[in-house]
This record gives C-alpha cells, sequence and structure tokens, in this order.
C-alpha cells in the first residue's frame, strides 16, 4: 500500500474486509500469471538481519541509487491527479465518481448479462480536465460495474479461469465487457432537454456508496515498484534490482517507494500501483497504459470506496485502442491484500 499523504483532505483509515472467494481467484489468477517474475524469497537462516537506513521523503532519491538516477529520471510520466469534493450542485455532464450517469436520449442504459443494470463508478468530462498527451480533450469517458450477485464476476471483474490454464489468455479474460463497461461519448451535450433522467443504482455487493465532484491537476511521477515498465527503465524488475544491497535490501526498497509514490485517491495516466501483482505482466512487451485507477478511500460527504483489505481498482488499455478512441478491449482488473 502507498504510503498515505495525510495532508490529503480524503485521506483517513479504513477497516479491513475480507477478501471474496471469487476475488482470491482473481488474486490467484494474477499471481500465477506473473510467477516468473516472484520476488525472490527471504534471507536463509543464519543470513544477517536486515539493517535500517536514514528514511527519505518523497522525492528524495535513496543515495544507494545515485548511480541509477538517470534512468529514473527519464521514467517519469505525467498523470491527472483526481481531487474529491462535495458532491454539491453537479450537472448530469460534469465529472464525478459515482452518482447518477449522463445519458443522451436515445441511447440504451447498460446492463448486464442477467438484465440489472450497471452502476456508474466514474465518468470524465475531459473538457474539464488538463490535457494529457494521448488521452482525449473532450467527450465523456464513463466506467460503469455490476452489483449484482454472480459466479462470472466479482465487483464487475471477470472470475473467469481458463483450462488448460494460459496466463496471457486469463489476462485477456479480464477486457470481457459483460459485468462492467466503458463507455465514450465522443460529443457532451448540456442540455437536460436532450438527456435521460438517470438514478443511482445501488447494491449491497458494490465496493463503493456516494458520489463527489472532482478537480484535476497535472503531476508526474517515476516509475513504481508495483507497475510492470520498471525493469524497462532500470534493466531488472525490483526484487533483482534490490536484492544487490543485501541487508540493506528491504530498507533501499521502502525508500525507493517514499521516494516515488506520492499518494492519489484516483487518476488518469501515470503509472499503476497495484496492491499485489501488476495483471499486466502475462503481456510483458505489450504496451497497457493506465485508463483509470482507483485506490480505496474517500471524502466525508461523497463517494467512497473499499476495495476489501487495503485494495485498488485499475482499468488498462493498449496504446493504439487509446489512439483510435476505441474503448473496446479495457482490461479491468481489481486486488487486495
Amino acid at each position: 500500500m502507498p504510503p498515505r499523504d495525510l495532508n490529503d483532505s480524503h485521506f483517513r483509515p479504513r477497516d479491513a474486509r475480507l477478501l471474496p472467494a471469487a476475488a482470491l481467484m482473481l488474486a490467484a489468477l494474477a499471481l500465477a500469471a506473473c510467477a516468473p517474475e516472484k520476488p525472490a524469497p527471504g534471507p536463509a537462516k543464519g543470513a544477517p538481519a536486515q539493517q535500517t537506513l536514514p528514511p527519505v521523503v518523497y522525492g528524495q532519491l535513496p543515495p544507494e541509487l545515485a548511480r541509477y538516477a538517470e534512468g529514473i529520471d527519464r521514467s517519469r510520466l505525467p498523470y491527472i491527479h483526481i481531487d474529491l469534493h462535495q458532491p454539491d450542485k453537479l450537472a448530469p455532464w460534469n465529472s464525478s465518481l459515482g452518482g447518477a450517469a449522463y445519458l443522451p436520449k436515445g441511447q440504451e442504459y447498460p446492463a448486464g448479462p442477467d438484465g440489472v443494470p450497471l452502476t456508474l463508478l466514474a465518468q470524465f468530462n475531459f473538457s474539464e480536465m488538463p490535457a494529457l498527451e494521448g488521452y482525449p480533450t473532450g467527450g465523456m469517458l464513463q466506467f460503469y460495474i455490476s452489483g449484482s450477485k454472480s459466479k462470472g464476476h466479482v465487483y464487475g471483474a471477470s472470475s473467469e479461469s481458463t483450462e488448460p490454464y494460459n496466463a496471457e489468455r486469463a489476462f485477456l479474460s479480464l477486457n470481457r465487457q459483460r459485468w462492467f463497461r466503458v463507455l465514450y461519448h465522443p460529443k457532451v451535450i448540456q442540455n437536460r432537454k436532450q438527456l435521460q433522467l438517470t438514478t443511482v443504482i445501488e447494491s449491497d455487493n458494490l465496493p463503493m456508496a456516494g458520489s463527489s465532484a472532482l478537480s484535476f491537476e497535472i503531476r508526474t511521477e517515476p516509475v513504481l515498484m508495483q507497475d510492470y515498465r520498471f525493469a524497462r527503465f532500470l534493466g531488472q524488475p525490483p526484487w533483482e534490482l534490490f536484492k544487490q544491497f543485501g541487508a540493506k535490501r528491504d530498507a533501499v526498497s521502502e525508500n525507493y517507494e517514499t521516494f516515488s509514490q506520492k499518494y492519489t485517491i484516483a487518476k488518469v495516466g501515470g503509472y499503476s500501483n497495484p496492491t499485489q501483482t501488476d495483471v499486466r505482466t502475462a503481456q510483458p512487451d505489450g504496451d497497457w497504459l493506465v485508463l483509470f485507477e482507483l485506490q480505496g478511500g474517500g471524502v466525508k460527504g461523497g463517494f467512497d470506496s473499499e476495495w476489501g483489505d487495503s485494495g485498488m481498482a485499475v482499468f488498462y488499455i493498449r496504446r493504439k485502442d487509446l489512439a483510435r478512441r476505441d474503448f473496446s478491449n479495457v482490461v479491468y482488473s481489481w486486488d487486495n491484500h
């Protein structure tokens, strides 16, 4: 879990929840897909105890990693940091987490295979957001998930497995938009008479509740340890790179986490920070970008989500699909501790 910025108004401690059985299946699927890249085992019996180091602060590179500074600087990516606010005076065409969905007249509201309407997780009006290279500069992008009970999904993410097991097929099964949906409206209508009146689709089976208005800011970040692109910039996966520090291994890696990660509850673009393993490692040569990532948490009186124990949800898209504004092949995954 990333270090929390206690100055962020939306941070508050969250209670742990038990991971549902189907979610365990998802976690096992993701971990199996990444078996060749599992972290190295801990020190053998009799090995020297792990040593501590003076802690660093966010943005301060650990001195032990000075020789990697060029690669780390080269890895920096911009992203849109999203802040949550009270949902006062939200118009249907405004960006939001949760709430009632924007829907022009004549368009069908999305539903799952069981016919139950999906619930709006988030919608982004890109004309309200700062420009991010490669991403839309206009239009409305929406994310819906299912709150119904089914063996086929948990929180809208596929819980299917492949037989015989194939890591890449398992990864790609996460793009089947049956229990979730990603919709893009190229033109945003700001006339209530041309829009359908929608309501919030509530369910006890959802990981979120409430709604929030949003504000946006462009930030940059170096490659995060959990993102599958780490080795592209530093030459090795993190557990191999930090192994060279011997008894200081854990301290150096923890200091790198502090240096690189500034807690943000939601973002578009940038690097991914899954709680466990980045499912994109099933396609290590792929070009999957973060379309939208949501960490657990919320703001008092507004949107709040808990993806199990310190969990998160993320939607990935291939660069070429994003360039075409084709959102039919989005991978949706969530995990927790």
